[in-house]
């Protein structure tokens, strides 16, 4: 297997989590360059074995031994540094969101078909087992429904209604706020939890339902606690709830759909649920990064949740966090862009679906400013770049 040169521009602690331990255990990608402003992110590039480092992200850019450059940088430099990145030659990388504007993102798919190279952008909860594993059954059952009530039934015979056919889906976000630097909800430098955070989700819906979004309406703050919920083609429903005033000593993310007579749930990427129809499963999926082995060997949500008391426990006892991660999908996401670099295959989250996440976040920000219902437009939906 041939194998794609990586550089990373910025080397800060989401590049030390991911981006960093990915590129080194994975077998298509060669840590080859990294560039970091601070002492502290040369220091973990060259730990992590990186075979070039520099303060000076122009010289990874020069270097034609790199293929891929991996973006981790505040949000507000992803344009600037998505430009300097394409103009370059290079296939790309980037964090979430693409960029924070429908215009940047014009110029980003320009530049891309100009340039003839690929964009992928960090969406990977897409990648994560418990994602792919959880859409697959949920469509399986909408295309063909299976199985009978078997608690209760009053009206057997009478005809379906138009809403029994659609699907409705939950996303519960339970964040804390005290975890937040203040780049993340700076007006212009994160621009609020919306498009710095409900972006991830804002991906995920339309692409666990395979629809387009026809209508969104949102309520609650732009910089931290909302709720925003899609109407679909279809007359599916979505509703994401995103609350900064939870805590970390409970998973983040639940998410949930419920179709023709079955419910679809994952607790945080480590257990799905599925039940209805006489069908009860419970699937687990391991973690991305285990320090406390030894505790919580069930696996699934009661082991996950033990592991998160002895993470607390050892943060209270030593001061040192040692976060335990579930599988979202990173290091599926590098591979799987790595090999479409390598394959000259189409990027599996392309610069169309990262602007149409920043315009969502866009319209639910707008939605919530303006206390309206607003339309999800094709026109826009279908951003079309002339090459």
């Amino acid at each position: 297997m041939g194998k794609v040169r990586a550089g990373i521009i910025g080397c800060g602690k989401f590049a030390q989590a991911q981006h960093l331990p990915n590129c080194q255990r994975a077998e298509n990608i060669e840590l080859y360059y990294c560039s970091s402003r601070s002492e502290a992110g040369r220091k973990a590039a060259e730990s992590f074995g990186a075979k070039k480092i520099s303060s000076d992200y122009r010289d990874l850019l020069r270097d034609p031994g790199v293929d891929m450059v991996i973006l981790s940088v505040p949000h507000q430099q992803h344009q600037f540094f998505i430009q300097e990145t394409l103009a370059a030659g290079k296939h790309l990388l980037c964090e979430k969101p693409m960029t924070m504007t429908l215009p940047e993102a014009y110029q980003v798919i320009r530049l891309v078909q100009e340039k003839g190279v690929k964009l992928c952008v960090d969406y990977n909860r897409r990648f994560s087992p418990s994602m792919v594993e959880l859409k697959a059954s949920f469509l399986r059952n909408r295309r063909q429904p299976s199985g009978k009530p078997r608690v209760y039934v009053q009206e057997a015979k009478r005809r379906r209604w138009p809403e029994e056919e659609q699907t409705v889906m939950v996303v519960r976000i339970n964040d804390e706020s005290l975890t937040y630097g203040g780049v993340h909800i700076d007006w212009q430098e994160g621009g609020g939890q919306i498009i710095g955070e409900g972006c991830h989700w804002l991906d995920l819906m339309p692409w666990l339902i395979e629809e387009r979004p026809v209508e969104i309406v949102a309520t609650g703050s732009t910089r931290l606690n909302y709720i925003v919920n899609l109407k679909f083609e279809s007359g599916s429903l979505g509703c994401l709830i995103f609350s900064a005033s939870g805590t970390f000593e409970y998973p983040k993310e639940l998410i949930e759909i419920q179709d023709h007579g079955k419910i679809f749930r994952s607790e945080c990427f480590v257990e799905n649920q599925y039940f209805g129809r006489g069908e009860r499963t419970i699937k687990k999926f391991p973690l991305q990064f285990d320090y406390f082995p030894e505790i919580g060997q069930e696996g699934g949500l009661s082991g996950y949740l033990k592991k998160i008391d002895a993470m607390g426990r050892e943060y209270e006892q030593t001061g040192q966090f040692r976060y335990v991660f579930p599988d979202k999908g990173h290091f599926n996401l590098l591979t799987s862009f790595a090999e479409a670099i390598l394959k000259d295959q189409p990027s599996p989250v392309d610069e169309l679906a990262g602007m149409r996440a920043t315009y969502l976040c866009l319209r639910a920000m707008d939605s919530i400013r303006l206390g309206k219902v607003l339309p999800v437009n094709l026109e826009d939906w279908d951003m079309y770049v002339h090459s």
